[in-house]
């Protein structure tokens, strides 16, 4: 009876570390969700949170978008983040798109869904209501509450693929997919506040030169690297010291930050 008790004991301890070691560890898988969505934005800052690959998460003081989150955004972490207006996906390869993780967002926040075809075409039996899930072809733009979507024909593979140009609370924000340089991109020089440009990552299309081409096409105030390796990330930051008036900021995944749009 005794060792009985003892065995008990002993089985009722590990449980109780394994659940507090679970909860720890969810704790901390939330933390920087948690810490995005306490930021308070005023106008002219946006708060960027990088997932890796080229997921991200965008808040301005009224707005907070998702893009090509593929499976990097738990549900539980919802909460923390409050109100999710929109959530992009540029094209339907995995590492930037997951039909059935998109479909959880979208009906755990409501967000309106913003896609290319590929990525439509996996979501239209899984999204019912017409104004939730809206294609976008090049050229075309979805007008949301209070931001514009525009969609640029992206230099890569799959099904119409696409970059995005965000025009959102005073400010514009280019998410480079994991396309190579385009010509239309030149339409936008000088327009662009924040450009989130892909460097490589086994993309067989974005580069660091392809990089700093559509840096030098849109002439942006500040160029975030994504899709790549923090070598990659270096050799664009370099190349980028040719082009004067650029700010270069490389963002560690999960590490939440504010940045104030230049003047």
């Amino acid at each position: 009876m005794k060792n009985y008790y003892k065995i008990s004991i002993v089985a009722i301890a590990i449980i109780a570390i394994v659940v507090a070691a679970y909860l720890y560890i969810q704790s901390s898988s939330l933390a920087p969700f948690t810490k995005f969505g306490d930021m308070q934005l005023s106008d002219g800052e946006v708060g960027i949170m990088f997932l890796g690959t080229s997921a991200f998460i965008l808040k301005t003081s009224h707005h907070t978008i998702i893009i090509d989150p593929a499976t990097k955004v738990p549900t539980d972490t919802l909460t923390s983040l409050g109100i999710i207006d929109a959530i992009l996906i540029t094209h339907e390869h995995s590492d930037h798109f997951d039909a059935s993780a998109t479909f959880d967002l979208h009906h755990a926040s409501e967000g309106v869904v913003v896609a290319n075809e590929g990525a439509y075409q996996s979501l239209a039996g899984l999204i019912h209501r017409a104004e939730k899930l809206i294609l976008l072809r090049p050229g075309e733009d979805a007008r949301l509450d209070g931001m514009i979507v525009t969609a640029i024909a992206a230099n890569h593979s799959g099904l119409s693929p696409l970059m995005y140009v965000i025009s959102v609370d005073n400010m514009t924000i280019l998410h480079g997919s994991d396309s190579g340089y385009e010509p239309a991109l030149e339409e936008y020089r000088g327009k662009i506040d924040i450009a989130l440009l892909p460097t490589g990552g086994g993309s067989p299309t974005a580069s660091t030169s392809q990089a700093l081409k559509m840096a030098a096409a849109v002439l942006p105030k500040v160029v975030i690297p994504m899709h790549g390796t923090s070598t990659d990330y270096g050799e664009l930051g370099s190349l980028l010291t040719g082009l004067p008036g650029i700010d270069f900021m490389e963002i560690q995944p999960l590490n939440p930050l504010r940045i104030s749009i230049p003047k």
